[in-house]
């Protein structure tokens, strides 16, 4: 996932079990990213916790106490976003280095974008405005 996509899009990664939220990412107006997230560990201990959408203009680094990197995203726009979601029960649900994504059971991701919400122009062929 990379960061600064068209405002009012957003991603959310979810715990299909649980139902909760892990990550949600929203692009703002004016390149800013926002973030919401509750970060576990692999023993499903809470590490991070964000409850307001908050933008990150100087990045954001989030590591367990062992040192596991689970959110780590710079301030560059274009620029990936490395992330390791763990349930909280400790199941790992996903994770990405920015190349590679691997996703495992117990996800759900949902997302929108602000210009699906506006229908594509129909197109009428030729023919059809002829027959009419």
């Amino acid at each position: 996932m990379r960061l600064g996509h068209r405002a009012g899009n957003s991603i959310s990664f979810i715990d299909s079990f649980s139902e909760e939220t892990i990550l949600k990412v929203e692009s703002a107006v004016e390149n800013k990213d926002l973030f919401t997230y509750h970060l576990y560990d692999n023993t499903g201990t809470l590490v991070a916790d964000m409850e307001a959408v908050s933008a990150m203009p100087d990045g954001i680094e989030v590591r367990t106490t062992e040192g596991e990197l689970l959110l780590h995203v710079t301030p560059e726009l274009g620029a990936a976003i490395n992330y390791r979601l763990y349930s909280r029960k400790g199941a790992l649900i996903t994770c990405s280095d920015g190349e590679r994504t691997q996703i495992f059971g117990g996800l759900q991701i949902e997302g929108s974008r602000a210009f699906a919400r506006h229908p594509r122009p129909r197109i009428v062929e030729p023919d059809a405005v002829a027959e009419s």
